[in-house]
């Protein structure tokens, strides 16, 4: 008598859902960094002279705009389509709102502090406002602040939203705040080192927030403040 012995070997099927999530995020990016800019990066050297990397600066209208759809709308779409995603998902529901009201009320004057500290610096006066007709006229800067609203809610969109949601279940949360941190300093660059040094902080302290009030909207109120109270201080 044979006895037949079938051997089944399971082997775990890999989730391509993260690498999804950050080829989306780099593309989003580069595409945002080279073409939608509102200022222009460029290099010079001896004997070449000024030479442009990037596109043809847009107006502050068309950036933010442009932020709203590259590195919010189309991630998000992306998110849905290829990972199967949806807005509660990537932390963009209320999520705690008793904890997102405290963070705010420690938030906000720790922003307007930094706001306040940056606008005095040189490097960060030579490049903000991007709006160099920015007064602190009230229907000027009131429509001012409503886009850059636009532009801070896409930021963290795609870096606390779809990056630290999008990985932590796959990594874990600090890895996944790691790799969002990173990618969000990265996006500094071109910027003045103070700003790019601070992003890195910075951006561990809003992964934090963010998963702790299951949001990102209590986190895109602070990032807001400090770049619109910063503009305030330099134009005032």
């Amino acid at each position: 008598m044979s006895t037949a012995l079938s051997i089944v070997v399971n082997t775990p099927q890999r989730d391509s859902r993260p690498a999804w999530v950050i080829l989306v995020a780099m593309m989003a990016l580069t595409q945002f960094y080279y073409w939608t800019r509102a200022d222009t990066i460029g290099v010079t050297a001896v004997g070449r002279g000024w030479v442009e990397m990037t596109g043809q600066s847009m107006t502050m209208l068309q950036h933010n705009l442009a932020a709203g759809l590259i590195l919010g709308l189309i991630p998000l779409l992306c998110a849905k389509k290829l990972c199967g995603l949806g807005l509660r998902d990537l932390g963009l529901g209320l999520g705690r709102p008793g904890r997102g009201l405290a963070w705010l009320a420690v938030g906000i004057p720790v922003a307007l502090l930094a706001a306040k500290f940056s606008s005095v610096q040189p490097e960060m006066r030579a490049v903000y406002p991007l709006d160099p007709g920015l007064t602190t006229s009230p229907e000027p800067f009131m429509r001012h602040a409503g886009l850059q609203f636009v532009y801070y809610s896409s930021w963290e969109i795609l870096f606390r939203g779809i990056l630290l949601y999008g990985l932590k279940d796959r990594f874990g949360f600090a890895s996944a705040n790691i790799i969002q941190t990173a990618l969000s300093v990265v996006a500094h660059f071109g910027r003045p080192f103070t700003e790019t040094a601070s992003a890195i902080p910075a951006g561990l302290a809003f992964g934090g927030v963010a998963r702790h009030t299951g949001s990102v909207w209590y986190v895109v109120i602070i990032h807001w403040a400090v770049g619109v109270a910063q503009d305030w201080f330099i134009v005032s």
